[in-house]
């Protein structure tokens, strides 16, 4: 039957569409997709009995190790558009180890039902590959230029005088369109090794289309974002798409599958713009990759008629465009180790591709290979930059990641650069990415307000509501950075954090990509919010990841955090483990700054070795590791560190020298810290310094210089406890008393149950016996004592 009808739908067979008329004159037509369509025909028709899925691999799908998959999602998709659940199914039941079955009642017509509206804003288009030609009978075309006469003959009065009108509505109706979203293609194949088509195809010809018209593109990376922000399902639905393309202020979305049809490869595509109207086709071609170009000509004429700059079309090697595309989606899913064999291959079948340059210059930067990256990226003649504003905005940006991670001194400049031809490009994800790189280096420098204006540039280039961080993965990029050190940005909110994650970590197990899924671990591993056992798998999970993946700097990146949790444990051998690891590859790839960071870790993991924990059940003093320790932070900040690096440097200085018993030495180092923990706006920090120095005063019994340090602002539990300490000692117990009830009611957070009894001592000090306390705990026993650990 052509038609069916069931609940409010009416399933067209030969559109396959499913038009739903819950409301008259409120319909609304679904295009399925060809696999879809098939699916439910089928199991209409065979609605008497359960179809197993055997059946229906066998009759719709044809062999191949992907096919599985293909009918899984095929159904979720299809109960998707049915608004049905497995659980309480209303039309496709499941049953287990058996198979499916339609269930609801169908009603069979050869005529599609009155009240279902004629006219739906859908314009279908059938393109094919320009070079094949069809032959109709002649009659046929006798009859279409007989009644072309006869309609100009008839309207020739209304053409003459209505022309003008027509062409400048129509031109303001296609100047209108300025943006385009590129959903993820879907692989509508049944073979597992077209799985490139999904990401890789798609953005070729995101870049492709941006390149031809200088259209807002955003690529199919960032539609995954989106799609994870707004807790979409895919594939999705038109109405749920449109919904997005309003959302961000997106005029249309390409919405496409690929299937195989007599030897051709098949793009099934959908126009869905955000204002209702639809338009759809097929493009067939014996390779899709190769034809990349011509598809996308095909694909603008449909969005912009009236654009008539077209760039001539350059034939491709189909090999070489194969290898491309298979390096571009290898390159989001399985990482740069695999990408860069398909680029390498690709750029031998075809020298003169500047793009497949570019990606493997790409490819060899995440492998660590920079000096070679570099290299690439210099074949490229400025002149082919002139002609190519996109790849010309690429290539920039990946120069000044290089700058940043070698330590450059133009990074600054080579930010600067990048921005301004992605700007020229109009493209909006490298302006994204290189305004997130000013905020990295922000957030390095704790100079949070300009982390702030950065990151907010980002996010603003893709509208203010839900907007998106850095390669618009924006769950990932508003979870992380987390905190690695004493300072954080007081916009940063850990608790939040962790819903952001866990979400971004899920999407992207569900995608594939093993490289987010890995940077989302090491986010979940540093956010001490998590339970530590949740943070531990995580970090271990990161660490195995990025070695698979062969990712060097990240994987060093990890192995320093990895290091700094065991400092907050006390495990400092441990911890000098991974440090040494992670400096080995530093080294390797030249990355300075990181090297430069990993020294001062390193000389922490030794003062750590030395200090005496014997009183939380760790060893007791080291002399000769103290020693190794003061002597390697005096070497490092004798090499001129940022003074963040020093200040800190200067504390553990402090504390290595206040348990050997130099305390005048220790003094002048934690009053230096103390200074520039000011200049610096570091309050967590200056807390350390503050305490530090009390203790030092505290064991002389020199009780004075401790009250005198009342105006210290207390963002640390062990100022309070140490100023108040002094003034018990002092015999002022109801200043002691006041100054914790300060303390309880302004960081309330940081409020502990021995804190509790050390107040219940110093008030029945008021009215009884002056107990004798134990001494206070020495400073450097906590590390991290405002934030997680204890």
């Amino acid at each position: 039957m052509p038609y069916y009808q069931f609940a409010q739908f009416c399933f067209d067979v030969n559109k396959g569409s499913l038009i739903n008329h819950q409301q008259i004159g409120t319909e609304q037509e679904i295009q399925l997709r060809h696999k879809v369509a098939n699916l439910l025909a089928y199991l209409i028709e065979n609605r008497d009995r359960i179809v197993s899925k055997e059946e229906l691999l066998n009759e719709l799908w044809q062999h191949g190790d992907y096919r599985e998959n293909s009918l899984i999602q095929s159904i979720r998709e299809l109960r998707l558009a049915l608004g049905d659940k497995a659980k309480d199914a209303t039309f496709v039941k499941t049953y287990p180890q058996r198979g499916y079955q339609w269930i609801c009642e169908i009603e069979d017509t050869d005529n599609k039902p009155e009240h279902i509206q004629a006219d739906y804003e859908t314009q279908k288009i059938a393109v094919t590959d320009p070079d094949k030609k069809y032959k109709a009978p002649l009659m046929n075309y006798y009859f279409i230029i007989l009644f072309v006469l006869m309609f100009i003959a008839l309207s020739y009065w209304f053409i003459f005088n209505k022309t003008d009108y027509f062409q400048q509505t129509e031109s303001k109706q296609y100047r209108a369109i300025e943006s385009v979203l590129v959903l993820p293609f879907i692989n509508d194949t049944e073979q597992s090794n077209m799985a490139w088509l999904e990401l890789g195809l798609a953005d070729m010809l995101a870049i492709d289309i941006q390149r031809h018209i200088q259209l807002k593109v955003t690529p199919p990376a960032i539609a995954n974002a989106l799609m994870l922000d707004a807790q979409m399902q895919w594939p999705s639905l038109p109405v749920h798409i449109r919904s997005l393309l309003k959302e961000h202020q997106i005029h249309v979305a390409l919405f496409a599958s690929v299937r195989l049809h007599n030897k051709q490869q098949v793009l099934d595509f959908q126009l869905i713009y955000a204002d209702g109207k639809t338009k759809q086709g097929s493009i067939s071609y014996p390779s899709l990759p190769s034809a990349a170009q011509s598809i996308t000509q095909q694909l603008l004429y449909l969005l912009l008629p009236d654009e008539k700059n077209r760039l001539p079309i350059k034939d491709e090697n189909p090999i070489a465009a194969l290898a491309l595309v298979e390096g571009m989606q290898a390159l989001q899913k399985e990482g740069p180790l695999k990408a860069q064999k398909y680029f390498k291959a690709s750029l031998t079948l075809n020298e003169t591709s500047h793009w497949t340059r570019a990606y493997l210059a790409r490819s060899l930067y995440s492998l660590g290979d920079w000096q070679r990256a570099e290299s690439l990226f210099d074949e490229i003649s400025n002149e082919i930059l002139i002609k190519d504003p996109s790849l010309d905005a690429f290539v920039q940006y990946w120069r000044a990641e290089l700058a940043f991670r070698r330590g450059d001194k133009n990074v600054s400049e080579r930010i600067d650069i990048a921005l301004n031809k992605a700007e020229i490009a109009v493209d909006t994800q490298q302006m994204a990415l290189s305004y997130r790189l000013k905020a990295k280096i922000a957030w390095d420098k704790m100079q949070w307000s300009e982390y702030k204006i950065w990151s907010t540039k980002a996010k603003r280039l893709f509208g203010n509501k839900n907007a998106l961080n850095i390669e618009a993965q924006k769950q990932f990029y508003l979870g992380n950075p987390s905190n690695i050190g004493l300072e954080k940005s007081p916009d940063i909110d850990l608790k939040l954090n962790q819903v952001r994650l866990l979400k971004a970590l899920n999407f992207y197990q569900q995608l594939g990509d093993l490289s987010m899924v890995a940077a989302s671990q090491l986010a979940i591993a540093q956010n001490y919010t998590f339970e530590l056992e949740i943070r531990e798998k995580a970090l271990k999970q990161a660490l195995s990841l990025y070695e698979k993946l062969e990712h060097p700097y990240e994987l060093a990146l990890t192995l320093v955090y990895a290091g700094f949790y065991h400092m907050q444990l006390h495990d400092g051998l441990t911890a000098s483990q991974y440090f040494y690891k992670a400096k080995n590859i530093a080294v390797k790839i030249g990355a300075k700054p990181l090297i430069i960071n990993i020294d001062f870790y390193l000389a922490f993991a030794n003062l750590d070795l030395g200090l005496d924990q014997s009183t939380i059940g760790g060893h007791d003093k080291n002399e000769a590791k103290l020693l190794e320790s003061i002597k390697q932070f005096e070497h490092f900040i004798a090499k001129s560190p940022s003074e963040v690096l020093k200040a800190n440097a200067l504390v553990f200085l402090g504390w290595a020298n206040t348990d050997l018993g130099n305390f005048d030495i220790a003094l002048e180092q934690l009053k230096q810290a103390k200074k520039l923990n000011v200049k610096l706006k570091m309050p967590t920090s200056f807390g350390y310094s503050s305490y530090s120095i009390m203790r030092i005063h505290l064991e002389r019994q020199d009780y004075d210089s401790v009250t005198n340090m009342l105006d210290d602002t207390i963002t640390t539990r062990l100022q309070a406890n140490f100023l108040a300490r002094a003034f018990y000692e002092k015999g002022q117990v109801q200043q002691a008393i006041n100054v914790l009830n300060d303390f309880k009611h302004k960081l309330p957070q940081l409020w502990q149950p021995d804190d509790t009894q050390r107040l219940g001592l110093y008030e029945n000090a008021i009215t009884g016996d002056k107990p004798i306390l134990l001494p206070e705990p020495k400073a450097h026993l906590v590390y991290c004592e405002s934030d997680w650990i204890q």
